[in-house]
This record gives C-alpha cells, structure tokens and sequence, in this order.
C-alpha cells in the first residue's frame, strides 16, 4: 500500500538531475511506493552483492539497519503481477527535509522544536502517513536527525545521516 502522496519532502533547492535511473520494485502490489516515501534496498542491510532492488521502508525505519535509497521521486510503476520501477531522490549529504512530528504535543513549541535540535530519532508510519517520531529514544545507530522546525505547523526539519545511506552504508553493530 502506497503512502500518501509527498508526505516527506525535499526543503532546500534541488535539481532533477539528482534523481536516480529508475529503481527496481518488486510485483506484489500496486503502486507501492508514492512520491514522497521513504525508501530502502530490498536485500538484508548487511548483504553483498546489493541488487539494488528497493521497497518502502516501514514502521520504526530510519536506522544503519537499512540501507536507505533515498526519498521517491516518482510513484512506483509496479503492479500486483508485474515488478515495476521508481525514480528516487538520492540520499546526497545536505537535503535537509520536512515531515510532521508523529504527536504534535512533541513540536508544538518553540522551545520544544529547539531541544531536538541534534536528536536521532525514526520515521513513524500510521495510515499511511509518514512522520518523525520525535518521541523515540535519542540512539547512534538512529539516522533522522533532527535540525529544526517549525512549531506553528510541527513540521520538522530532518536530515538522513550518511552512515545509514546506501552511498555511505556502514553496518549496524
């Protein structure tokens, strides 16, 4: 099941020639992967050769478990019968992106957006929509680190460590 539409996005200026060549993505449903979802290689974090297959990450997603292939550009192409494809945004070090905080009451105000200035943390996906869990349990082996925000609206502004990246990929302990 796709997520909702551009529910993460790119905040600072980007340019479509970052994007990946098209991505592999297994048949066993439609549509998938929105615009906007988070993404993951398909193959156990820890193996080699990668095929560079991707589907979306899940509930709790956002550690050096995965190996994250970045934001998706396109929704995928696939289908319940037919592997299909998905253009990605790469996971380049600088993109600082926006999504909303899981509870509001965890970014609501000024003072609370400056406290999670720094905190790693993981995505949340509950009906189909993607958040920050702002509430998670400040760990290194997190890769949604917090930068800021904006409390009037809890969106928070993240970047995705390059440690848990399939450009930077380092394996969890």
């Amino acid at each position: 099941m796709a997520s909702i539409k551009n529910n993460i996005i790119i905040l600072n200026e980007t340019d479509p020639r970052f994007t990946t060549q098209p991505s592999l993505v297994a048949a066993g449903g439609a549509a998938t992967i929105a615009a906007g979802t988070p993404t993951k290689g398909a193959d156990a974090a820890a193996a080699s050769p990668w095929t560079g297959a991707v589907v979306p990450m899940v509930d709790g997603d956002g550690s050096t478990s995965q190996r994250f292939t970045g934001i998706a550009y396109s929704t995928s192409t696939d289908t319940a019968s037919a592997a299909g494809e998905v253009s990605l945004w790469l996971p380049l070090p600088g993109y600082v992106y926006g999504c909303k905080a899981k509870t509001s009451s965890t970014a609501d105000t000024a003072a609370e957006v400056q406290a999670l200035y720094g905190k790693r943390v993981v995505f949340d996906l509950t009906s189909s929509l993607w958040s920050v869990d702002a509430a998670a349990a400040d760990a290194v082996a997190n890769c949604v680190v917090i930068v800021g925000g904006d409390y009037r609206t809890t969106q928070l502004s993240f970047m995705y460590a390059h440690k848990g990246t399939s450009i930077g990929f380092c394996i969890s302990a």
